[in-house]
C-alpha cells in the first residue's frame, strides 16, 4: 500500500487483483470457510482494498463469496468429468 499511495484507482485496484485476490482465494474449493469469524475477515481484506483503491466500501467488484460458489462448481465439474487440471 504504501509503494502504490500516489498510484490512481486502476493501477491499485489491479494490484489487489492480481496480489492480494489469488491468496485469499487459495485452496477455496476444498477450503470454504463456513464459520462467520472467517468470512468476514476476507471480507474485511477486500473492503479495506476497496476503500483503499476507490475511496468508497463498493467497486464493481464480484463478491468474495460468489467467487467461492463458483471456484467449488468448476473444481466439482472437474472431479465429475475427470479433468487433471
Amino acid at each position: 500500500m504504501r509503494m502504490l499511495k500516489k498510484g490512481n484507482s486502476h493501477t491499485k485496484s489491479l494490484a489487489y487483483m492480481s496480489l492480494v485476490r489469488p491468496i485469499l482465494e487459495y485452496g477455496a474449493a476444498c477450503w470454504d470457510p463456513y464459520w462467520e469469524g472467517q468470512i468476514i475477515a476476507l471480507d474485511r481484506v477486500q473492503k479495506k482494498a476497496a476503500k483503499f483503491a476507490h475511496h468508497k466500501n463498493s467497486p464493481n467488484w464480484e463478491t468474495l463469496a460468489s467467487r467461492r460458489k463458483l471456484s467449488r462448481v468448476c473444481a466439482l465439474f472437474k472431479a465429475y468429468s475427470g479433468e487433471r487440471t
